[in-house]
């Protein structure tokens, strides 16, 4: 894997002290608080996942009768 050196901010242009972070800490900090709004708005107003036990109560029906493990088409995987 490449092994990625910053040498500048990439939203003030500053030099980093720390060379493994794309921004410097008071960049990080403000880039951190103009997404708070966003991330708090996607977990508090998401759309609730569905319990998979209401929509299958008896548990989920067999694809092909016997067929289960290695022989199921639903689990083979082609190369």
């Amino acid at each position: 894997m490449a092994n990625i050196i910053n040498l500048r901010c990439h939203h003030c242009g500053e030099l980093l002290q720390n060379r493994e972070e794309p921004y410097c800490p008071e960049c990080n900090l403000y880039l951190a608080y103009r997404a708070m709004p966003f991330l708090l708005g996607m977990l508090l107003l998401g759309h609730p996942v569905p319990h998979p036990v209401e929509h299958y109560p008896q548990g989920r029906a067999a694809v092909g009768g016997d067929a289960f493990a290695y022989e199921d088409e639903a689990v083979l995987i082609w190369e």
